[in-house]
């Protein structure tokens, strides 16, 4: 008896409504399938039964068995064509990070033994844990002022979880600082290293495996309603978060938030806010060289959220243009998941629960899009109009 193919390496399939999407990781082309075919690329798993599976359909659908064989030759071809079966080229997904490994024993993980926030181990201080989506980072060196430092410019810490993996920092005589994470850096001062040090940790937001990421902002209203920001660089996202804590809403992030699959659950990485001078000025703050900005600054009782916050309510698209009248335009669950593929930040790593994510998201949650031309008017017409 024949059996179906084997899907193509690196070939992920998730239903959407009544369609399916097929995405493939080597060429990074998304495919929206109908139903049937769909169904039929999910039965591509080089074992099951070809005639046995026809039979079944045939059955269900209540029609004649020879017209479903034929539907299934036509769509097997049809996959075929487009890579989604019987390519031979391997994909090999990317490793996990591990942090550094400076200081652990041959054979033993040093998380297994620490403990955090400032205390001292095997002759090095161990800093805060901060949540980044999968990772609890803690930083670890010799010299307590120098974690002190970068700790509390970060501002994410708690000592509530156990670390996953460290950063090691120490600054050298002449005052270089070394930051060894998966890679080593080498910074001039430690105030070389404050400047850098947000965007070396973004790195590990996007290196999840377990969810997915979106290049996304996302806030929470006073009366609970969790509200994500995908958007590509300059469509205003980072200033648009900053307006919405501006007008009380709790913080989850503003460059990259995770979202589980099946419960839609956002994963908050609460970092320092990315403003630049133009969203300084939006913000009413005032001017300075720095491109990182506590939320606190923006309001004193933010609320920060990180790890498992709750699921997502609705889904805001931004877009800013110059002088624009605010609207919001829903889109179709078809429409909705071209742009939240665009958006997310992950897919090699995380494979099938970010697919999965990430259909779930655009079948289920309102998907809409935000054209507007001033970040507080735009914060004022969604929080009017809360699903």
């Amino acid at each position: 008896m024949p059996t179906f193919p084997q899907r193509s390496p690196g070939v992920l399939v998730s239903p959407l409504g009544d369609r399916a999407v097929a995405y493939d990781l080597v060429t990074e082309t998304a495919h929206q399938l109908n139903a049937t075919a769909g169904a039929l690329l999910a039965a591509c798993d080089g074992e099951a039964d070809v005639d046995a599976a026809v039979t079944d359909w045939a059955g269900e659908a209540g029609v004649d068995r020879a017209d479903v064989a034929a539907d299934v030759t036509a769509g097997l071809a049809m996959l075929t064509e487009l890579g989604l079966v019987g390519r031979d080229e391997a994909f090999n997904a990317p490793k996990p990070p591990v942090g550094s490994t400076e200081d652990e024993a041959e054979g033993e993980r040093a998380s297994d033994n620490v403990v955090t926030g400032g205390a001292v181990t095997g002759g090095a201080v161990t800093g805060r844990v901060h949540p980044v989506i999968d990772h609890n980072i803690a930083l670890r060196g010799p010299q307590a002022d120098v974690l002190e430092a970068l700790d509390a410019f970060l501002g994410t810490g708690t000592d509530a979880e156990k670390p996953t993996m460290f950063f090691d920092a120490h600054e050298t005589a002449d005052g270089e600082l070394v930051l060894v994470t998966d890679y080593e850096w080498r910074f001039p001062s430690r105030e070389a290293c404050l400047r850098q040090l947000t965007s070396v940790v973004n790195e590990y937001a996007v290196w999840t495996h377990s969810c997915a990421a979106f290049h996304a902002g996302a806030v929470r209203s006073p009366d609970g309603e969790l509200v994500l920001m995908p958007a590509p660089s300059g469509n205003g996202k980072f200033t648009l978060t900053g307006a919405f804590v501006a007008a009380g809403w709790d913080y989850l992030g503003d460059e990259a938030i995770g979202v589980r699959p099946d419960s839609l659950v956002a994963v908050g990485y609460p970092k320092r806010l990315a403003i630049d001078a133009s969203s300084r000025a939006v913000l009413n703050l005032p001017e300075s060289d720095s491109a990182d900005l506590d939320p606190a600054e923006i309001s004193a009782d933010v609320t920060r959220l990180d790890g498992d916050v709750g699921p997502i309510s609705r889904v805001v698209l931004p877009i800013y243009q110059e002088g624009a009248e605010v609207t919001l335009q829903r889109l179709e669950p078809h429409e909705a998941v071209v742009e939240l593929l665009a958006n997310t930040l992950n897919l090699a790593r995380a494979g099938q629960a970010a697919l999965d994510a990430v259909c779930d998201l655009a079948a289920t949650v309102p998907v809409e899009r935000l054209i507007h031309g001033d970040a507080h008017q735009a914060v004022a017409r969604v929080s009017t109009q809360l699903v």
